[in-house]
């Protein structure tokens, strides 16, 4: 009897300091990270692998477009052709210079979108779905209530400050935008771009560079959108490939967006 009080005092020990090392090691790589909130979702079974303060309301910036650029690519044909209008012409900051009042295929306008991160292609897309950008920030809501997003909320088709209103989401509901946006081939392709030019009807060519810098490394194989305003700090949504399986990741209120999305890639799931 002696003996079995003592193995069952030991497990018992053992099991309090597996549970301490967990929590030890949990906390340490959170602590890790800069950014407020963080996740890492597999994409073929939704399982969270990883859980960073996921279901905080943040400003999103720039990582919104991937909701966008999915109403646009589920109500417009790629190859229509989009006026610029003096609003979206206007539009500040981050933006390609798209000259107003001249034509602009649907595919070229996501592509300085999605790896240039241009406003005014965002604006003159929103406007040629809905008429107003603030109509088409009623369907990104709508949109993401579909896909179960509960804590995001949105006023513009862009992710830019609206003179103090808040517009809001979350590492948990922009891994469920990703995880949709994943199921369009097209809009993927785009985002897998490095370089791109457009051009529209005033023959003006649009140089675009892709503004997520692990794109160029390619032991990452990281593609996203990156996002970056002075409320939200610098935030990102994308997927990268581990073994079988393809992980999307979400990070919002990062200071060392690079060093952060590294950390998360390098870990064992």
């Amino acid at each position: 009897m002696p003996n079995i009080k003592k193995v069952f005092f030991l497990s018992t020990c053992i099991a309090i300091f597996m549970q301490f090392f967990l929590a030890v090691s949990w906390s340490k790589n959170n602590s890790m990270l800069t950014a407020k909130s963080a996740i890492i979702v597999n994409n073929k079974n939704g399982k969270i692998l990883y859980d960073k303060n996921s279901r905080i309301r943040l400003p999103a910036a720039s990582t919104v477009k991937i909701l966008t650029a999915i109403i646009v690519a589920e109500r417009l044909d790629f190859e229509q052709w989009v006026k610029i209008s003096k609003r979206a012409a206007g539009i500040t900051p981050t933006k390609v210079y798209l000259t107003e009042n001249a034509k602009y295929r649907v595919k070229d306008l996501l592509q300085a979108f999605l790896i240039n991160s241009a406003n005014d292609a965002g604006v003159a897309l929103a406007e040629a779905v809905s008429g107003s950008e603030i109509k088409f920030a009623h369907l990104m809501n709508k949109k993401a209530k579909e896909l179960g997003a509960k804590d995001s909320f949105f006023l513009n088709a862009t992710g830019l400050p609206e003179n103090g209103k808040k517009q809001y989401s979350t590492t948990y509901d922009l891994a469920l935008f990703m995880k949709e946006f994943l199921t369009y081939p097209h809009l993927v392709k785009i985002m897998q771009a490095k370089k791109a030019t457009i051009v529209g009807t005033d023959s003006k060519k649009i140089q675009l560079r892709n503004h997520n810098k692990l794109l160029e490394e390619a032991s990452f194989k990281l593609i996203g959108k990156t996002g970056y305003t002075k409320a939200a700090k610098h935030c990102f949504l994308g997927m990268f490939p581990k073994g079988r399986h393809k992980l999307i990741v979400a990070i919002l209120g990062s200071r060392r967006p690079w060093a952060d999305l590294k950390t998360l890639i390098r870990k064992k799931y």
